[in-house]
């Protein structure tokens, strides 16, 4: 399993899909956040190991 957190949500979610794809069946559009882990930003085609956790950020846009 992998675990996702983002602010009080926690998400495990099985290995061996892309993130974007894991984001996408999660009900998470990939372009509203970003992946981190280790404070690093992870590109949405990395597929997680199992036991990888990663904290999702929502971006803010405006203008």
């Amino acid at each position: 399993m992998v675990t996702l957190r983002r602010r009080d949500q926690i998400l495990n979610v099985p290995s061996g899909k892309t993130l974007e794809r894991i984001l996408r069946e999660a009900g998470i559009l990939p372009d509203t956040v970003l992946v981190v882990r280790d404070g690093k930003i992870v590109p949405l085609d990395y597929r997680p190991q199992d036991g990888e956790e990663f904290e999702l950020i929502d971006v803010i846009s405006g203008g």
